[in-house]
């Protein structure tokens, strides 16, 4: 063979190879699951702490998070003890913060393990409050959905990256993250201004809620498939079930001013704690014997 030709043959291998490994750089990673270990830590926000508005919770009882339910899926399997960190109203922006929950976390995955003690699998609920209360304008300062998206991002970026230092060991995942992307509270509606119970900043354009939560949710999927984890589709799991799944009051009425908060709560009943507990079941990988009588629970609304 000329020397020509087996120079081309050769930088044409290598070309090939090259390509090779930069089209598996670009493919996500795919998760595989460590399996349930001695603890099961919930972080996040208040979809994990159960919490609502008070007079939901007058009316139909304090409800558990979703962790609830999902602990007593996994503990059919093999007994495994629930730690809840999260904590309500936890942003993206407090969850980083110095001495906030992430640092929590990761010092008591680091005390678990010096204990011989296996956190996973670790589940994490946030970025609710970012979208909602740049929706709704409150607490704070109004942020627009501009200042809002790139700062999620970066704060989730930082938040994945120290739970995995904290879940991995000698180069190893000890533990599984998994993450959720969130229902959309308020689907077909434009929030506009309508002080005092939303101020939006003045250069702002009214939200459509249908445009922008898939925008957050994009977020989170990104960063979670640039890792290797695992995401719940908690989106469509409550699409078009919003009614028996959340305390928000259809149709919207923001004439009454006496009970907006309790009509515009965006806290899951009963049976979307449930149905986030089978999302994350589900999506865990684990050999798990999800209960039946819940099921009816989880059905679309008839008509």
């Amino acid at each position: 063979m000329p020397r020509r030709t087996v120079i081309v043959l050769a930088a044409l291998v290598a070309l090939l190879t090259l390509l090779a490994g930069h089209v598996r750089a670009l493919e996500p990673r795919v998760a595989v699951a460590v399996g349930p270990g001695d603890i099961y830590l919930a972080l996040g926000d208040s979809l994990a702490t159960g919490d609502e508005e008070p007079a939901n919770s007058a009316a139909e009882g304090n409800l558990p998070g979703y962790p609830v339910y999902l602990d007593q899926i996994l503990d059919q399997t093999r007994p495994i003890s629930l730690t809840i960190l999260a904590q309500s109203g936890e942003s993206s922006v407090t969850m980083r913060a110095s001495g906030g929950q992430l640092q929590q976390a990761v010092a008591y995955i680091g005390a678990q393990r010096a204990a011989g003690r296996q956190v996973s699998p670790v589940t994490l609920s946030i970025g609710g409050n970012d979208m909602v209360n740049t929706f709704l304008g409150v607490p704070g300062p109004p942020l627009t959905i501009t200042d809002t998206l790139p700062l999620f991002r970066d704060n989730l970026e930082f938040i994945l990256d120290g739970l995995l230092g904290a879940l991995t060991e000698n180069g190893q995942r000890t533990g599984d993250l998994i993450l959720m992307t969130y229902y959309n509270p308020y689907p077909g509606l434009t929030i506009r201004s309508t002080p005092p119970f939303i101020v939006l900043p003045p250069d702002q354009e009214p939200i459509v809620t249908d445009v922008e939560v898939p925008r957050f949710n994009q977020i989170i999927v990104e960063e979670a498939a640039e890792r290797g984890l695992t995401v719940v589709d908690g989106f469509s799991r409550f699409q078009g079930r919003e009614p028996i799944y959340l305390f928000v009051r259809f149709p919207y009425d923001f004439n009454d001013l006496l009970n907006l908060r309790r009509n515009f709560d965006y806290h899951p009943r009963v049976a979307g704690h449930w149905n986030l507990a089978y999302g994350f079941a589900e999506a865990s990988g684990y050999q798990l014997k999800l209960p039946r009588a819940i099921l009816p629970l989880l059905r679309a609304p008839e008509g």
